[in-house]
């Protein structure tokens, strides 16, 4: 392996792993007159389990479909 093969595969790994996870709970920003604004992040909870598959019946019994039609 060459070193530029190398250099290569040393540029994609932080495509490899994407972006970390955040710990924070609040962004931080500098204002211009010299204060300070903090912006709260909410996390997006994960989504709910589908349901279970359930079949849905009618209060009366089905007709028959007559084969002699």
């Amino acid at each position: 392996m060459s070193i530029s093969s190398l250099a290569a595969l040393c540029a994609l790994l932080p495509l490899a792993l994407g972006p970390l996870p955040t710990a924070e709970t609040n962004i931080t920003v500098k204002l211009c007159g010299g204060g300070f604004a903090e912006i709260p992040i909410k996390h997006k909870s994960p989504p709910a389990p589908p349901c279970h598959a359930k079949a849905c019946h009618a209060g009366s019994c089905r007709k028959r479909f007559d084969l002699a039609q």
